[in-house]
């Protein structure tokens, strides 16, 4: 089934690498236009070109999620460039591991601060002029597995991302009258930069860091390693007219991992 986003307006946070970056690639290659996020311009930047190279429109943005004067500034610059707002992809995060009794107050805050605070404020800003515009939109976020899972060392993480699924399925109840809707997905792991960064941290001496990754990334019900473009595609999947009836929902894509416990 080929996805149509054409002449749709796209905000996409945390596109400069991993799910963020495939997700917007997929929007542009789909028809819509994105403004790419990114802490960094620079990083932003990076790609958009790889998303201007492949014909797609496409064009750069960036806020601090901890600041919450950058990230209106950086909504009033995305809506402003793109014309208006059609959908929002909320996938920046972040993750710092720390057992409950070592968890201080700055990791929680920061935690709370980029994978809740900053998408509740992005919808905040965005939501309005999607019902002033009267023609629906698709509020899109990126959870995770640990929401609904326990997981050593990660308190606030699992924390914060419960929270944003309560957040989507409350916004759900407010905005469908405007067909609006509001859809979180939960990866598992997913291979991504971020994630072969903390195996690089695991790797051993003498130890191949892709068989590290295959065994670690694959243990799962399917066995398979996800990769970007899989979440990108339910993504592009939920934006789309094909996603108009899919609202209030959260979509595990963990090849089965949230069927079984892990932790140690």
């Amino acid at each position: 089934m080929y996805i149509d986003l054409s002449g749709k307006r796209a905000l996409v946070t945390g596109a400069s690498s991993g799910i963020g970056a495939a997700i917007a690639e997929v929007f542009a290659e789909s028809g819509a236009h994105v403004a790419a996020h990114a802490r960094t311009l620079a990083n932003a930047e990076a790609t958009v070109e790889k998303i201007k190279s492949a014909g797609g429109q496409a064009f750069a943005v960036q806020a601090d999620l901890t600041d919450s004067a950058a990230i209106e500034a950086m909504c009033k610059t995305a809506i402003k460039g793109l014309g208006g707002i059609d959908i929002v992809m909320n996938n920046a995060g972040i993750y710092i591991p720390a057992a409950v009794v070592d968890n201080d107050g700055d990791i929680w805050q920061k935690t709370m601060a980029v994978n809740l605070i900053a998408p509740s404020l992005i919808t905040k800003l965005t939501v309005p002029v999607m019902i002033e515009q009267g023609t629906g939109g698709r509020q899109l976020y990126i959870s995770s597995v640990s929401a609904i899972m326990a997981e050593v060392s990660g308190s606030a993480y699992c924390a914060s991302k419960a929270g944003l699924n309560s957040l989507v399925r409350c916004l759900a109840v407010e905005v469908g009258q405007y067909g609006i809707t509001a859809n979180s997905i939960n990866p598992g792991w997913v291979d991504t930069p971020l994630a072969r960064k903390a195996f690089e941290d695991l790797q051993e001496e003498g130890q191949s860091l892709e068989k590290l990754i295959e065994e670690n990334m694959s243990d799962n019900i399917l066995g398979v390693v996800i990769k970007p473009v899989d979440i990108a595609g339910m993504a592009a999947f939920l934006a789309s007219e094909s996603g108009r009836c899919i609202t209030g929902q959260d979509i595990n894509i963990c090849a089965g991992l949230s069927l079984v416990r892990y932790g140690d």
